[in-house]
């Protein structure tokens, strides 16, 4: 059984994790559990662990400092993290760091968590067994994380950004461009599958899909380049066929994605169906009809996802007024905004924050 400990200082959050996911199902134990990184240094010196959880953003220690203290005193203690920023930055800072899975806490469904757990539980397995062996694959050690350079690091997150709209499903040649420029960095493949894992995850978030746990086993599989460009050629045409992309013109299908990167990317505009219809040169009808069926739901409920997300985040990172962030996010009507709200979390904007400030004092 893999004995975990849960680091956050969000107490609903916390009990939350503990109490609702079947963590034994996973051979997973809650060891257990901490308000912050210093009470789990506490904690870890007095029992020992398998597996750490840990926050980011907290008071008295933060998650990236708790994670450099643990890596060099317990480095056999594999690391997850827990956070509110979805910029891949921010992410890749952590998994620089040794993480070996992050949870975006916006987004504790059920399903997401499960799907987390499992390859969490996944690849503390995969390690252990690696561990073990006396010589790891000749991949594997081939290029070290440990040698892979900031400046490439750079590179790759600039490569990475590039690969997030969906254009490349649909246009052969940025398709290719984007694979020689991955392969012209090499990175190492345990960075590579760490890298595609992120992608997956935002792939599937703005396709509003559900194909999380099947393409995520198959990164898990990837052990070479050639692994590598057979998963991501056979993804593109899986992503062809969800997007149902033989209905429409390749320059339709392309007008719709830019559409849907222009709602992730201007929440704070006054951005309306109809505005984006005639941007995009597609009649009202033709646009919310093809927008449904490539992006997976309505343009209404996306556009509504999207900023309740945004805002979220704000809510939790910022100590912007709610009026504001409302404005920020594209509401014109902060009450308007709270209902929505609402609706999407079950609690209002003040409601949502006030659980954050209360377990930071």
């Amino acid at each position: 059984m893999i004995r975990a400990l849960i680091v956050d200082d969000e107490y609903f959050v916390r009990k939350g994790l503990i109490s609702t996911m079947p963590w034994e199902e996973f051979g997973i134990q809650i060891a257990g559990e901490a308000g912050n990184g210093k009470k789990a240094l506490e904690w870890l010196e007095q029992e020992p662990a398998d597996l750490l959880i840990t926050d980011l953003s907290m008071p008295a220690m933060n998650g990236f400092d708790l994670m450099r203290e643990v890596r060099e005193r317990y480095p056999r203690i594999r690391i997850a993290v827990l956070t509110c920023h979805e910029d891949f930055k921010y992410i890749q800072d952590a998994l620089r760091l040794g993480a070996i899975d992050y949870i975006v806490k916006t987004e504790l469904e059920n399903d997401t968590m499960q799907n987390s757990l499992r390859r969490i539980s996944s690849r503390l397995n995969e390690q252990n067994e690696i561990d073990q062996k006396p010589e790891q694959p000749h991949w594997w050690s081939s290029v070290s994380i440990e040698a892979w350079t900031e400046e490439e690091e750079k590179q790759l997150q600039t490569v990475v950004e590039q690969w997030l709209p969906l254009y490349w499903t649909i246009n052969e040649e940025q398709f290719l461009h984007l694979c020689r420029q991955i392969e012209d960095l090499a990175p190492p493949i345990p960075k590579l599958q760490k890298v595609s894992h992120y992608l997956i995850v935002e792939w599937n978030r703005r396709l509003t899909a559900d194909f999380l746990h099947e393409w995520l086993t198959r990164v898990e599989a990837v052990g070479s380049w050639d692994d590598w460009r057979s998963f991501i050629s056979d993804f593109r045409k899986y992503m062809r066929q969800l997007m149902r992309t033989a209905a429409y013109p390749d320059d339709v299908v392309l007008r719709i994605l830019e559409a849907a990167e222009l709602v992730r990317k201007q929440t704070d505009t006054r951005m309306t169906q109809h505005h984006l219809a005639q941007r995009m040169k597609l009649s009202r009808s033709y646009f919310s009809k093809s927008f449904k069926e490539l992006i997976g739901m309505p343009f209404q409920d996306y556009i509504r996802e999207i900023r309740i997300s945004r805002a979220m985040t704000l809510l939790l990172q910022t100590s912007k007024p709610i009026a504001d962030i409302a404005e920020e996010c594209g509401f014109l009507d902060h009450r308007y905004f709270s209902r929505q709200f609402r609706e999407r979390t079950g609690m209002l904007p003040s409601e949502f924050r006030h659980h954050e400030e209360e377990w930071r004092k």
